[in-house]
């Protein structure tokens, strides 16, 4: 076993399944391709994997599936809004099939918050 923590490691292993939906927004994220901002992908936060995130934007943006619990999943981003972060979350459906307006959005709440 690594001596890495163990939220950097689940980091790591989610990298190597993304969901389609995560796929094409890292692609279109990836390089500063949105508004210059720099984001990672499946990022050790506050303890926690999320799904992308802007350091210099302090902006974590989140990926939701039909499955996920809204409860879970508003404690989760009460946390990280605690924290300081600013948290974007997206259903898959809207990724992938309105992904312009989703960058349009993305780059002008980035932009704001730097």
């Amino acid at each position: 076993m690594s001596g890495k923590p163990a939220h950097i490691r689940k980091a790591r292993a989610q990298r190597r399944w993304m969901t389609r939906a995560e796929d094409v927004l890292w692609q279109a994220l990836r390089n500063r391709q949105v508004a210059g901002l720099k984001f990672r992908r499946k990022a050790p936060i506050a303890g926690l994997v999320v799904d992308f995130f802007c350091p210099a934007a302090r902006l974590v943006i989140e990926i939701t599936g039909p499955g996920q619990h809204a409860v879970l999943l508003a404690r989760r981003d009460a946390g990280l809004q605690a924290s300081g972060y600013g948290v974007l979350r997206l259903s898959r459906e809207r990724v992938t099939s309105d992904l312009d307006r989703v960058l349009a959005e993305i780059g002008a709440i980035g932009g704001r918050r730097i």
